[in-house]
């Protein structure tokens, strides 16, 4: 998805100092959404390093208790995920808000904050919540493509 250039339309909203029109709101939402939905299906498939292409360059990424910096120390949690194939999980995002930030020195930014609820399978096959994470992933758009910039979770319940 362009995310450059601004469309034009009759129906235009001012978010910030940003002129974007409700169509191109609504891709910037969907494309934003898609990574993250993207990436945990990748890890829940047992492909957790399909995942890599959603993050940026210097992207962080905080996961049980550690910030990764840069794609290649996300790359290296993500790689130790996918070798982990006893524990296998399934995401589910639940009250999902997404906000447009406005253009900034590096970029056209958005926010996606979520509910994260992990379920793991358990020996007899049946799936168990085990935690419940607030989370909220930053994007960028640059060069055309959105990317995740940044990553960080906390737990709101645990099962174990």
């Amino acid at each position: 998805m362009s995310c450059g250039g601004l469309l034009r339309s009759t129906q235009v909203q001012e978010m910030g100092s940003v002129m974007v029109t409700p169509a191109e709101r609504g891709r910037a939402v969907s494309h934003c959404r898609t990574l993250v939905v993207g990436y945990h299906r990748d890890i829940d498939s047992g492909r957790a390093t399909a995942g890599i292409g959603a993050f940026a360059e210097d992207a962080e990424f905080e996961a049980h208790g550690r910030i990764f910096h840069g794609r290649a120390e996300i790359l290296g949690f993500l790689s130790a995920r996918e070798a982990d194939t006893g524990r296998q999980t399934v995401h589910v995002l639940a009250n999902e808000v997404v906000t447009d930030q406005g253009d900034g020195p590096h970029g056209r930014r958005a926010e996606l904050r979520a509910m994260i609820l992990l379920h793991v399978r358990q020996a007899d096959g049946a799936y168990v919540l085990d935690r419940v994470l607030d989370t909220v992933h930053q994007f960028r758009c640059r060069g055309g493509e959105w990317r995740i910039t940044r990553r960080t979770s906390r737990p709101l319940h645990a099962t174990a």
